[in-house]
Parts: C-alpha cells; sequence; structure tokens
C-alpha cells in the first residue's frame, strides 16, 4: 500500500509551490509590474506566459488582448495552464448566414463575455495548456502557430474571422516536423480563413473539435489567402476522432478561385519525414464538403511516402465529388467499418497506383448513378489497375447495382446490393435497423465489438454496440 502513498505525497509537495495568477485588461490599475493577484492584477498574458512557471496557471479575464508568444516549459506533471475565465460564449457570431466573398463582413469577438485574443505563437514550448479563448482578428500566422514544440494542449477555444495576411492562413497550425504530442480537443473553429487545423510533426490527438464554413477569403477585405480544407495532415503516429466536419461550401470562396475542398487532405511534402503516414482517422462525421479524404503522392522519389492511413467507424456524407480518393500512390490505405452516403460521384475511387488498398465493412449508400438522384453517373466503388496489387475489396454494402465501372470478380464476392435498413437516413442516422442485413454480414476475419453479435457487422455502427450515440449532438444542431 505505501508504495502508492508515497509518489501521492511527493506530488502534492511538487504541487505546493504552484500558483495562481491573474490577467485583468478591463479593470483600472490593472499593470504588468502588479504582483499578478485578483485584485492586483497583470495587463498582459505575455507578461503571464513569461512568469508562470511549472504548474502555475493563468486566468485571463474576459477583455481585448494582444497576441502571445509562448516559449515556457512545464513538467508533465506541473503544466503551465494559461485559460481565459469560462468557455467562450458563441452568441454574437451568426453560423447561419452565408458570407459573400463581394461583400466581406468579419463578426468581432466580444471581450464583455470572452477573453479575446490575437492568437499565440509557440516555439520551444513544453507541456503548456491553452484553453477558453476567442481568437480572432490575428496578428502573425494562424490562430494557434506551433514551431517546435512538445506536449502543448489546445482546449475548448472558439476560433473565427481570422483574417491573415496571404498565405499566414491557419486555424491551428504546425510547419514544424519537431511539434509532436499535441493535444487539439474541444474547440470550435469558424469562418477560419484557410485550412482550419494543419497536423504536422508526430502524435498529435485530434478530438471532438467542430470544424466549419472554412473559406480562402479574408472576411474583412475579401482577400483570397489561400487553403481552404478543414484538416491537412502530415507527420505520423496521429490519432484524429470525434470531430465534427461541415458544410465547407463553393459559395463562400473566392470567386473563381476554382477552390478544392476537403476534410481531410494529404499530399507529399519535404522533408521525407514529414509524409502522412500510421494516422488513425476514426468516429468523425462529415457533412457537405467537396471531398471527404484526398491523398496524393507526389514526392520525387515516387511512390510509398503516403502510407498506412486507417480510416474507420466514420460517416463521410454528402460530399460534392467524389467522398474517398486515395491517388498518385497513397498505398495501404485501410479503410473499414465506414459510411458513404449521398456523394455526387461515387463513394470511393483508388487510383494511381494506390495499392494495398482494404476496404472491407462499408457500407455505401446513394452515392453516384442512385435511382432518381442526379449524379455524375458513375458507380460507388471504384480501382483502376495500377492500384489492384495487394488491394482487398470486399463484405461491402452498396443499396443499388451498377454496369460503371465495370465489376472486377477479383473483388466484392461477398458483398451485397441491397438496401441496409438504416435508423433514419434522412436525418443522417445511419445506425441499423433491426432486421438490417448488414448485422453479422461483415468479415468473419474481423474481431467482433464488445455488445455485437456473433460476426462484425457492416457499415460504421455495430448493432447493440458500445459507443453507437457518439454522433447524435451533430445531426441534432
Amino acid at each position: 500500500m505505501m508504495k502508492f502513498i508515497v509518489p501521492a505525497l511527493l506530488l502534492l509537495a511538487c504541487n505546493l509551490n504552484a500558483a495562481t495568477y491573474y490577467v485583468n485588461s478591463r479593470q483600472a490599475g490593472a499593470k504588468d509590474i502588479n504582483p499578478g493577484t485578483k485584485d492586483l492584477p497583470w495587463l498582459t498574458i505575455q507578461h503571464g506566459a513569461e512568469t508562470a512557471k511549472q504548474g502555475d496557471t493563468v486566468i485571463v479575464m474576459p477583455g481585448n488582448y494582444g497576441r502571445t508568444a509562448i516559449s515556457a516549459k512545464g513538467t508533465k506533471d506541473n503544466l503551465v495552464t494559461i485559460k481565459g475565465f469560462s468557455v467562450p460564449d458563441q452568441k454574437h457570431v451568426d453560423k447561419i448566414k452565408l458570407f459573400d466573398p463581394l461583400k466581406p463582413f468579419a463578426f468581432p469577438g466580444n471581450p464583455e463575455k470572452n477573453s479575446v485574443t490575437k492568437g499565440f505563437d509557440f516555439n520551444g514550448a513544453a507541456f503548456i495548456r491553452i484553453e477558453n479563448f476567442e481568437i480572432t482578428a490575428i496578428t502573425g500566422t494562424a490562430g494557434v502557430f506551433l514551431r517546435k514544440s512538445d506536449s502543448v494542449e489546445i482546449i475548448n477555444n472558439f476560433m473565427h474571422d481570422l483574417n491573415p495576411g496571404k498565405g499566414r492562413y491557419g486555424g491551428i497550425r504546425s510547419d514544424s516536423q519537431d511539434s509532436k504530442n499535441v493535444l487539439i480537443k474541444g474547440n470550435t473553429l469558424f469562418r477560419c480563413p484557410g485550412t482550419a487545423i494543419n497536423i504536422m510533426g508526430e502524435n498529435w490527438l485530434v478530438e471532438g473539435n467542430d470544424v466549419s464554413r472554412g473559406t480562402n477569403c479574408n472576411t474583412e477585405t475579401g482577400e483570397n489567402v489561400g487553403g481552404e480544407d478543414a484538416v491537412r495532415l502530415f507527420g505520423a503516429g496521429h490519432i484524429i476522432r470525434y470531430n465534427f466536419l461541415h458544410d465547407f461550401l463553393d459559395p463562400e470562396q473566392f470567386p473563381k478561385s476554382n477552390p478544392h475542398l476537403d476534410a481531410f487532405q494529404t499530399f507529399s511534402v519535404s522533408p521525407s519525414v514529414q509524409y502522412a503516414s500510421d494516422i488513425l482517422i476514426e468516429k468523425n462525421y462529415c457533412l457537405n464538403i467537396g471531398q471527404m479524404f484526398m491523398g496524393s503522392d507526389t514526392g520525387k522519389n515516387g511512390k510509398n511516402n503516403i502510407h498506412h492511413l486507417t480510416f474507420k467507424n466514420n460517416v463521410f456524407r454528402g460530399a460534392h465529388a467524389y467522398a474517398i480518393i486515395p491517388g498518385r500512390g497513397t498505398d495501404y490505405v485501410t479503410f473499414v467499418n465506414n459510411v458513404v452516403a449521398e456523394s455526387f460521384y461515387g463513394g470511393i475511387i483508388i487510383t494511381g497506383g494506390s495499392d494495398h488498398a482494404t476496404v472491407l465493412n462499408n457500407i455505401f449508400y446513394n452515392n453516384g448513378n442512385s435511382k432518381g438522384k442526379k449524379s455524375g453517373g458513375s458507380g460507388q466503388i471504384g480501382i483502376d489497375e495500377s492500384s489492384k496489387p495487394g488491394s482487398v475489396i470486399d463484405y461491402n454494402i452498396q443499396n443499388f447495382d451498377y454496369t460503371y465501372p465495370k465489376k472486377d470478380p477479383a473483388f466484392d464476392k461477398n458483398s451485397l446490393f441491397i438496401d441496409p435498413k438504416f435508423v433514419n437516413p434522412e436525418a443522417g442516422d445511419y445506425r441499423l435497423k433491426e432486421g438490417s442485413p448488414a448485422i453479422d454480414k461483415g468479415d468473419p476475419s474481423f474481431p467482433v465489438p464488445e455488445g455485437g453479435g456473433k460476426r462484425i457487422d457492416i457499415g460504421a455502427f455495430e448493432y447493440g454496440g458500445k459507443d453507437n450515440d457518439w454522433f447524435l449532438k451533430f445531426i441534432q444542431k
């Protein structure tokens, strides 16, 4: 018993010296020469970031604040925490009104209720938590920009109308291969010009974020700043789950810019350690975006730069083109137990020597040339000859049969062309009804999820399984 008590006492001793400080730009007499108490607070977050030590917390009261550079280092058990006083109120931002690039308008921050900042720069920081800020009208690059940082946590922030200069876009962005062990959780990113989340480095966990209405425009000036994806993937070892990526709309992009809107995109970059590999994308709900995934390996050394990306238990609904496109040598993509529904073209097309693809236990519903649906006239699953070596496509359900592209007898031997019988597909509820033909019809080599039947089901939601309600808050919005 004592072996557990001693570490706990040591930890308590370490935390005894931790301090809580206050920043309050709206309080008369606030100065950075103050002691940082509630009655005599500091004026700037920057001073708090430079003063806080391991285990300290800096509480930032509602008000307007500038951009903050952070290079402090906490420890695993004693983070430096810089947090707004409360979770940001978002009611002052109209999330329904369409953005017109010809009549730009940026929603301002709300310093009466929120701790409003112009963003954060992390450079060499470690074990830092940033929480509860409204980030808007930024200076610098991205709402949160990471360089060479380790174990940074970005939690429960509200980012919108960031309005950077050209090429300096991004909600949360890293351009550094040395950024690792980053936690991005519970944030709302709305109308963030350019790519909302740009992952680079190692071992990021991106969880439970709401990302919507991305645009390639500065929403104040209408300038084209570039980018326009929800999430870009580079580096290795990341987990991306429980996120709601939705409503990236063509009319909200710079006129005639031919935007390429993707929920997830990756491509070859330099150095080679930044090629996307060994990434898990699971239990995300992606709705009303141009394409849901596109991989394009354009590296100088040919192929196998982008590899081993796994998609499972996701919902991809309402893509404006093909939903899933592993292309140009995006090898070893595993796509299992997903639902792809209502895409304008097909559900998945594997091209350009993207060999060793695994496409099992998925439901493809009303994609492409489904009866009575305006479409581009293609079937729900396609693979070109160069991508067939080592690839497996089987145990999928498609709710209609098709003749184009021509099916290959080597694939889909055990697949079904039948209505999967969802709970409420019109509302985007793709759980299985009792009696669904998808129940117990998945690949028998797969383990059965907890609560399931005799064999794994086809689709994103195991009938009777655990954690089947994670998406409901998204379709009820």
